[in-house]
């Protein structure tokens, strides 16, 4: 058991209303300003450290990167091959240097299975919050941890609802039996969706529990995981895009599948049919945008079995 679950659980369920509050880019002066517990204020991360343990807690609560240096990519652009463990595919992050104690604040999540956050810089003192994540491996002679995460989040819950709510996830998606391939993909996610500030490329939904990072030409089609080839969208538009339902071509225009267009069945059908011929919302960075080899491909795929 955490003894700081009750704080930890506090935390993603007002790091989520934040990441919401600002559109998943938070300012670092909302980020310094905490979140309250029984009438206390409790700090999410520390400006100067990376690995951060409230004073109110027992193990580390949250984990940080800066900005990256000028010249590089963001961290979900960059991750695609630097910060992936090519044998596991979870993410590397490096301890602090020498003897630390934050260090050994981290390493007590890692013996607890605790969940911690990620903030991620995005720009100068702005970050993506990544959650929850976990600590697979805990390497001191290596330097590193490995961090796994799960594609979704339960926010908005009673504490110890969203608690037991993570804790089921990692138990099914992350047994010891877990594939590399597995791992992958939950990065893969969350870097998409990460791309697209938590949005559905389709409808706008912006409920980050409702959305996942989906590939646009499949691992089986040698896909790679990367965010060229990943397109967010909510979990029903995840099903009709994977069912050929609906498609996109090379110019971001979407197409709606003649079955589906000939049925009608009430106002969530309706919606759906009312795609067709609109264009998805893309990234703000065009160097995000879906590679236009990839979208053809698929949208070959598409035209086939319309």
């Amino acid at each position: 058991m955490d003894p700081d679950h009750r704080i930890r659980a506090a935390a993603f369920v007002a790091i989520s209303q934040l990441s919401r509050q600002f559109n998943d880019h938070v300012p670092w002066d909302a980020i310094g300003e905490g979140f309250s517990v029984a009438g206390e204020t409790i700090l999410f991360a520390n400006r100067s450290k990376g690995i951060f343990k409230p004073r109110q807690m027992s193990a580390a609560l949250s984990i940080k990167t800066t900005v990256p240096r000028f010249g590089r990519t963001t961290w979900y652009r960059d991750q695609d091959s630097s910060n992936l463990d090519g044998a596991t595919g979870l993410l590397r992050y490096e301890l602090a240097r020498g003897n630390d104690p934050t260090n050994d604040a981290l390493r007590k999540a890692w013996q607890r299975g605790a969940h911690l956050i990620y903030f991620m810089g995005v720009a100068p003192a702005v970050y993506q919050p990544v959650f929850p994540v976990w600590i697979a491996d805990f390497s001191p002679a290596g330097r590193h941890v490995l961090l796994a995460t799960a594609d979704f989040l339960v926010a908005g819950q009673q504490l110890d609802q969203h608690v037991a709510a993570v804790r089921d996830s990692v138990e099914v998606s992350y047994s010891p039996t877990t594939t590399h391939t597995r791992n992958h993909q939950a990065w893969f996610s969350a870097r998409t969706r990460a791309a697209y500030r938590n949005r559905c490329a389709f409808s706008g939904l912006p409920v980050r529990e409702l959305l996942v990072g989906a590939h646009i030409r499949a691992d089986k089609d040698g896909g790679p995981a990367s965010v060229q080839n990943g397109i967010c969208m909510s979990t029903l538009h995840h099903v009709a895009f994977d069912s050929h339902l609906i498609g996109v071509d090379p110019d971001h225009r979407i197409h709606v599948s003649r079955r589906l267009r000939e049925d009608t069945d009430g106002e969530l059908l309706a919606a759906l049919k009312g795609l067709d011929g609109g264009r998805i919302r893309l990234p703000d960075d065009p160097r995000d945008h879906p590679d236009h080899a990839h979208l053809e491909h698929r949208f070959r795929q598409f035209r086939e079995r319309r």
